[in-house]
């Protein structure tokens, strides 16, 4: 059974404190091959990285919601340390405004990195969604958000795939496990002691699970879009109280984030890019406590589904 595990490596919002890291979380996929990326980079990542006991190396896909500081300015320690430890496969940085910016925040050293830094545009103009990465096991799309800056949010949507159910294959003749049921998913069928086994006999078609990387930004309607049946959402939640339509900075507060994953039938929902005037969490903790599917975030928090 496939998992998707995400650390949130910094949950602050612009200014850092002594408990929260700037934006960045890591996800691991893992199902027949284990896949690894980062959503945003913020300064600091490559320590955080360490605390959590993961491996930077591992990574080979960046995906950035947008230029402000608190979001990317991780960028080039991570690319470098990379260099240091002799990386040879390329980088992607996915990002608005990627072949642009990704080449300025590499000139603010001298890097000791040798591979490949690659580019990827990211549209943050309209309200459609794109697919920006595939593979045959998963997509991650974007769609553009209503931030002070050009931003986009990410999914992370695992494809639809066949199970097979074990039991009731055995019962049709077929072993507990072996190559044959890898020839049965490519065939469609088999053939056992005379008896022609068929894969829609034994199995059942399963729905993909999808994470919702919210980024900066206003609740608008291609983030609504984006989140609606998301099994788990980290949305930006600046504001804790219900600061109205005058908040500054053009960011989320929790009464709306409540509304948003209730009317979008979200399964679980990690609130982060918390203010600094935020210190007490078992305050914040307390004001989610009767959303029993909200989650406060805190630096180095791992939640899996």
């Amino acid at each position: 059974m496939s998992k998707i595990t995400l650390t949130l490596l910094g949950t602050t919002a612009g200014v850092p404190t002594k408990q929260r890291a700037h934006s960045a979380v890591h996800l691991r996929y893992s199902d027949a091959e284990e896949f690894c990326c980062l959503f945003d980079c913020g300064e600091g990542t490559q320590r955080q990285i360490l605390f959590a006991g993961l491996n930077m190396m591992k990574l080979d896909h960046i995906f950035i919601t947008h230029w402000h500081g608190d979001h990317c300015l991780g960028l080039p320690g991570v690319i470098d340390t990379m260099g240091f430890e002799g990386r040879q496969r390329p980088l992607t940085v996915h990002a608005p405004q990627a072949k642009k910016n990704v080449s300025k925040y590499r000139q603010l050293s001298v890097s000791m990195a040798k591979f490949r830094v690659l580019s990827q545009n990211v549209n943050p103009r309209g309200k459609k969604t794109q697919t920006i990465y595939e593979t045959d096991r998963f997509r991650v799309v974007s769609v553009p958000v209503k931030h002070s800056i050009p931003a986009v949010a990410y999914a992370f949507i695992e494809k639809e795939k066949t199970v097979i159910d074990i039991r009731k294959a055995m019962q049709l003749g077929l072993p507990e496990e072996g190559p044959v049921y890898k020839e049965l998913k490519e065939k469609k069928e088999v053939s056992i002691g005379g008896r022609r086994v068929l894969l829609e006999d034994v199995s059942h078609r399963q729905k993909g699970k999808k994470v919702v990387f919210s980024g900066d930004t206003e609740l608008c309607d291609s983030l609504r879009q984006l989140v609606e049946g998301a099994d788990l959402l980290v949305q930006d939640c600046t504001y804790f109280d219900d600061v109205g339509p005058d908040k500054p900075y053009m960011h989320a507060s929790l009464p709306e984030v409540v509304e948003m994953v209730r009317q979008g039938g979200v399964g679980k929902t990690v609130l982060t890019h918390i203010s600094r005037k935020y210190q007490d969490q078992q305050r914040l903790e307390k004001l989610v406590e009767k959303y029993p599917e909200m989650i406060v975030a805190e630096d180095l928090m791992e939640v899996s589904v």
